[in-house]
């Protein structure tokens, strides 16, 4: 539906102007076409653009003598005029009947116009409308959402695939929304946009599109521009799948190839993947790092007393107290069956002694359900090595020789090994 311009508008007079099957707008006293009937938008697109504060504005008239005539003709009176304009996309002759209302937006006075074209032109009209007539029939027919678009933003055509797709209740409804409302990043279409005018046409394009209830959607857009005689980008149709529920899949897939089943950590594969990235970025920019092995104290009598599902619930809840204490920066995974691997970037060995406290006290202080609904309390023992200077095998094998050390002394313990250096792990084993 076309935005209100009169003081008193009428719903039923706006509704039956923008049905009206004739090519009828009105203007202004500068000559800008401010409302249209679907008819005169259809017939001619080219002559619409968006102004900045996104209320639509139709191209001025450039004819001073239009203009003049324009301000010079009382209410009531009428009339002719003849200029070039592009009917359906070809430069045609239009017959312009000019009408002054009584009628006035603002207090400036409107004008009444039909578009009119001639013999010749209206017979290339009548097939171009036949053609579209088809194009608009194939896309309705179509599983997946298609539009036409004018390089400012201005919808031109849409099936009901997409407007169903956006979770709209009509053409029009989705037509006057504006850029930012549909695009989650603006900067997407902007890009597309760059890549038509250089390349004609985009492939598989991922957009990230905002329904009309908020929630976002992952579309692949395929695209083709159509250009004028200088090259110039005059609209483009894009065919639109909904690929949210793909996406998601492949993402569910990805995660489940990294993380551990049980705890939901990264699994140890995954874990060292990570260790290694971070061992080039620690190397590359001299920052300290720090790793800890964590082993819970006795699991094997949890599972020989209470069973394995016990032991599972424990292993959860310990992820859980270990995932709170741990910082943004940190990264842990699951390395055995009750051992866990922590990462601490930007980590030197003293502030991961100061974390692997925290933690070693909350365990301590944590009653774990138990699927029978007891709880049971066990503590932890934990392994603290630098990573600095030393490889991620050989980091690991510190970290373990300093939680070796940990249950040697009686667990429920942190210690650290200070053996920094290239083959020093071996010393300690």
């Amino acid at each position: 539906m076309e935005p209100d311009i009169f003081d008193s508008p009428d719903d039923l007079m706006r509704e039956l102007f923008w049905r009206s099957s004739i090519r009828i707008a009105v203007l202004d006293s500068k000559g800008r076409i401010i409302l249209t009937s679907k008819a005169f938008r259809d017939s001619f697109p080219e002559m619409i653009r968006v102004a900045k504060d996104n209320f639509e504005v139709l191209r001025i008239i450039d004819d001073k003598s239009y203009s003049n005539r324009l301000l010079s003709l009382p209410p009531g009176e009428r009339f002719s005029y003849s200029t070039s304009v592009p009917l359906a996309r070809v430069d045609s002759v239009i017959r312009i009947e000019t009408a002054a209302l009584h009628s006035k937006r603002q207090n400036n006075p409107l004008f009444l116009t039909e578009w009119i074209p001639g013999r010749d032109q209206e017979a290339v009209s009548r097939a171009l409308d036949e053609i579209e007539h088809t194009y608009k029939n194939l896309q309705e027919n179509l599983p997946v959402g298609i539009y036409r678009s004018a390089e400012n933003g201005l919808l031109q055509t849409a099936n009901s695939a997409l407007i169903r797709m956006m979770g709209f209740d009509s053409f029009e409804e989705l037509q006057n929304v504006h850029l930012k409302d549909v695009w989650v990043d603006t900067e997407q279409r902007t890009k597309m946009i760059e890549r038509l005018r250089s390349e004609g046409s985009v492939l598989n394009y991922e957009v990230h599109l905002r329904r009309k209830t908020g929630d976002e959607l992952i579309a692949s857009f395929d695209a083709r521009g159509t250009f004028d005689a200088e090259g110039r980008l005059v609209h483009f149709d894009t065919i639109v799948q909904d690929i949210t529920q793909r996406i998601q899949a492949k993402m569910e897939l990805e995660r489940l190839a990294r993380t551990d089943s049980l705890t939901g950590l990264f699994n140890r594969q995954y874990l060292m993947e990570r260790f290694e990235e971070e061992m080039i970025r620690t190397r590359r920019y001299h920052r300290p790092m720090t790793a800890m092995l964590i082993d819970l104290d006795h699991f094997k009598a949890v599972n020989d007393i209470h069973g394995h599902l016990a032991g599972d619930a424990i292993l959860v809840s310990a992820v859980s107290r270990i995932t709170e204490i741990l910082r943004e920066s940190d990264f842990a995974g699951r390395y055995g069956g009750e051992e866990f691997c922590v990462i601490m970037p930007e980590t030197g060995i003293e502030g991961a002694m100061e974390l692997a406290e925290r933690l070693r006290k909350a365990m301590e202080e944590t009653d774990h359900i138990l699927p029978n609904g007891s709880m049971l309390r066990i503590t932890c023992s934990i392994g603290v090595a630098e990573a600095s200077l030393v490889s991620v095998e050989e980091t690991i094998a510190l970290a373990d020789s300093a939680l070796y050390a940990a249950k040697r002394s009686g667990r429920n313990r942190v210690e650290k090994t200070d053996l920094v250096l290239s083959g020093c792990a071996s010393e300690v084993e």
